[in-house]
């Protein structure tokens, strides 16, 4: 097997918004780590989708990717009951 290479990401740091949040351990035994997903972010995406605020909490979650490159990348999916739910509404 070979060794996996973290690809660089370039980002352009005069175009994002840049926040810093802390690590909270969590859970039995400390075993989960939890950082604070900004409400501006969350705000965003609902609004790209055409839901408010309450529904994105209730509807979406938040997926991480990382591994094969530096850093993280997070990204909102619709639950699958919530993606017929909205299927639904707008036939």
């Amino acid at each position: 097997m070979s060794k996996q290479e973290n690809i660089p990401i370039d980002v352009d740091d005069r175009k994002v918004i840049k926040r810093k949040y802390k690590l909270r351990r969590t859970g039995a035994q400390n075993a989960t780590i939890q950082i604070t997903v900004p409400k501006a972010a969350v705000e965003r995406e609902a609004r790209r989708l055409g839901i408010n605020e309450e529904e994105a909490v209730e509807k979406l979650f938040g997926v991480w990717r990382y591994n094969s490159f530096l850093g993280l990348h997070l990204d909102f999916e619709m639950k699958k009951e919530a993606q017929s739910e909205l299927s639904g509404s707008r036939e």
